[in-house]
């Protein structure tokens, strides 16, 4: 686990020393980036040292991200290598947490549409521009967005933000990232897709979910009309099932597309009904037993 800090100049002093202070004391690693490294000041006086610029910054060693109100945000809305660095937050689903002013660099970034979240009062015009619910609340969780509105508001912001840090998932990554391709590949609205989550499982957060609430949703989608891939009524189910027995295979993908045209006049996944798809798994699944049973009568010593 750990942790970036990004801010400037007349930051709002308490929103980012409490933050900072409390990872250190919980023996969380935590880096404070702005637009240049050197030292900042906020809006009453302290000064913090930012180790990174946004420029040296690789977002993929952090899982979350805090962004603290003042007057900082006005500027750094503007900072592309910022906005760039809060897109790959969103798409990983790592969490983002910003208080008071904070949130505008998210409205700048354009992840708010379809969120619920707070703010201080004189940025929720911003939100409804946005397409985001404004909540008057200390806090708001919205999957991996934790929102909150002023400094009053750091015991609440604070709490929700260490429970992030101390969950685990029960799930591993693999399940993680397969419940993220199939919300691509559906092309599903952070909306619906976390109505989808709090319908099937009870929680808005894949991160939530324990191994009975991941394979309802599976069958939910499965199952669904909804989630087929075409009007023929292929499924999510049976293409991944079948891409799992091409890896299996170690079938590249020009092999596969022959073995399509070959068999099945087709040309790719896509293409096929679900009889069809039923037909090739269970091809597969027997070239499989064909080739283990092979390796297996090599692997045999002569006799």
């Amino acid at each position: 686990m750990k942790a970036l800090l990004v801010s400037a100049d007349e930051f709002e002093d308490s929103e980012l020393l409490v933050p900072y202070y409390r990872f250190l004391e919980e023996g969380i690693e935590i880096d404070i980036a702005s637009i240049k490294s050197g030292p900042i000041i906020g809006k009453h006086g302290y000064h913090v040292f930012a180790t990174l610029s946004l420029a040296q910054l690789d977002p993929s060693l952090y899982d979350i991200l805090i962004l603290p109100g003042g007057k900082a945000p006005a500027l750094l809305r503007k900072n592309e290598k910022l906005l760039a660095l809060v897109h790959h937050f969103f798409e990983n689903g790592k969490t983002v947490a910003a208080i008071c002013h904070g949130p505008q660099i998210l409205v700048s970034t354009g992840v708010l549409t379809g969120r619920r979240a707070t703010c201080c009062r004189e940025v929720a015009g911003e939100f409804q521009e946005a397409g985001c619910t404004y909540s008057d609340e200390q806090v708001v969780v919205d999957d991996n967005l934790i929102t909150s509105r002023v400094p009053a508001d750091l015991p609440a912001f604070m709490r929700e933000l260490m429970k992030r840090c101390r969950k685990s998932t029960g799930l591993d990554k693999k399940k993680l990232a397969l419940i993220h391709i199939v919300k691509r590949e559906l092309n599903l609205s952070d909306q619906e897709y976390r109505d989808i989550l709090s319908q099937v499982t009870g929680v808005r957060s894949a991160k939530d979910l324990d191994e009975m609430a991941f394979k309802r949703l599976l069958r939910y989608f499965t199952r669904s009309k909804r989630y087929q891939i075409n009007q023929f009524g292929l499924t999510f189910r049976q293409k991944y099932f079948i891409k799992h027995l091409i890896e299996d295979l170690r079938w590249d993908e020009d092999h596969f597309h022959n073995f399509l045209k070959k068999y099945y006049q087709k040309t790719g996944i896509d293409e096929l009904t679900k009889a069809e798809a039923s037909k090739v798994i269970e091809s597969l699944k027997n070239i499989m037993k064909h080739a283990i049973k092979d390796n297996q009568a090599d692997a045999q010593p002569d006799g």
